[in-house]
């Protein structure tokens, strides 16, 4: 038997939405989380090279959860992996290095962040999230 296809796409920015739903509904102070927006909508190259220049980094993961620890939560589509590390050639003909997040992550780890993790829906997600002892409000159905 084939595994469950649904009839349209499910876009990343709706597992993030949905997850970010989902963290507002029931994670309980003291526990905070953000997400890292870089790559929710497309920007322009002047616009990438504006943010750059401001500090915003590639390679982070989308979520953060900080509770005693700082966590991270990569949201991907089923099927899909960590970005590489590649390089690239700009227009000016230099080459650069954009860095991936399976190098990334492991810095961040290394750096002091406890754990990141990839989820592909919700569900995925709140099972992390358990794992951790992050303290939830009511309780979820499995």
């Amino acid at each position: 038997m084939k595994p469950f296809q649904p009839a349209f796409p499910i876009y990343e920015r709706d597992i993030h939405a949905a997850c970010a739903d989902m963290l507002d509904a029931v994670l309980m102070p003291p526990a905070e989380w953000w997400c890292y927006p870089a790559g929710a909508t497309q920007l322009s190259p002047q616009q990438l090279a504006a943010h750059a220049r401001i500090g915003l980094k590639r390679g982070l993961p989308d979520l953060f959860v900080l509770y005693h620890d700082l966590y991270g939560i990569e949201l991907k589509r089923q099927g899909e992996r960590v970005s590489e590390t590649r390089i690239v050639k700009t227009r000016s003909g230099r080459m650069r290095e954009l860095i991936g997040q399976a190098d990334m992550f492991p810095r961040l780890i290394a750096a002091g962040m406890r754990e990141i993790v990839i989820a592909h829906n919700v569900t995925e997600m709140m099972s992390h999230l358990k794992r951790w002892q992050i303290p939830l409000r009511g309780r979820i159905a499995a």
